[in-house]
């Protein structure tokens, strides 16, 4: 898999910062990521479509990545017993450092796709900023799936990191036409928190976003899988379902850098 090393060089102890302009123009000049800057209310935030379809299946958990070589057991993410406040000050740094789509689900139409949300001081708290890091999408010859990336986020002291996973897929009355159909979603928020609530917590380490991209999907416990280095990298071993793998890490101390173009974030 072709490494591209990004990062958005972000204000990490200003909960309310947004990308630097200089960095945001680097990250939205690739467009092989697939990165995008969009609004969303919040009512239809958090909402999925009459399908019921759940694209984030579960997350995993491991506290490093394993040496060439060798391996790593998995656990739920929602065994964190307390997350890390630190990342309050230091604002937390998300690295993609792997991924791949089910076998089964190889050159299918449709995809997956992971926002990361953060508030902006140009925006309400209700509608946050899109930072789109990752997509999945299906080609007739070869799927379509973002490289490695990391960027810095602001860690608010109310919530933590939170990401929004979609999926795409064909209209299902379409998807017999002979022309290419077009592309509803179905969402689901997952918030790595700093609150004392149910749910995966905010600490250093790697998490593993297992995805659904159909009813059929499914998954054995995390205990049964590992993260594992091999030649080709970082995968899941023992995993039958697409998946992302995270690292996350303190954010770097960094200069400040001025603040972005709004106009132009907002069209992003």
């Amino acid at each position: 898999m072709t490494k591209i090393h990004m990062e958005s060089r972000m204000k990490a102890k200003a909960v309310s910062a947004a990308i630097p302009r200089r960095e945001f123009l680097r990250i939205s000049s690739v467009a092989a990521v697939g990165v995008a800057i969009v609004t969303m209310s919040d009512g239809s935030l958090f909402a999925a479509t009459a399908s019921g379809i759940v694209p984030l299946m579960d997350v995993g958990f491991a506290p490093s990545l394993p040496a060439a070589g060798f391996s790593i057991p998995l656990n739920s993410a929602g065994s964190i017993l307390s997350p890390d406040p630190r990342f309050i000050s230091t604002g937390a740094r998300v690295a993609v450092v792997a991924s791949k789509r089910a076998d089964r689900h190889r050159n299918a139409p449709g995809g997956i796709a992971v926002d990361a949300l953060f508030a902006t001081n140009h925006r309400q708290p209700d509608n946050p900023s899109h930072f789109r890091f990752f997509s999945v999408n299906g080609r007739p010859d070869v799927d379509a799936i973002s490289g490695p990336i990391r960027f810095n986020v602001p860690v608010p002291s109310t919530s933590g990191v939170t990401l929004m996973v979609t999926r795409q897929r064909p209209s299902v009355s379409q998807e017999a036409s002979a022309t290419p159909p077009p592309i509803e979603s179905e969402a689901s928020p997952l918030t790595l928190s700093l609150g004392n609530v149910a749910g995966p917590k905010l600490t250093r380490g790697v998490y593993v976003l297992a995805f659904r991209e159909d009813e059929s999907d499914s998954m054995s416990n995390w205990s049964r899988l590992s993260i594992a280095n091999g030649d080709g990298g970082y995968y899941i071993s023992g995993a039958t379902f697409s998946y992302m793998i995270l690292n996350v890490d303190y954010a770097p101390a960094e200069e400040s850098a001025p603040a972005p173009d709004r106009r132009r974030s907002a069209r992003h």
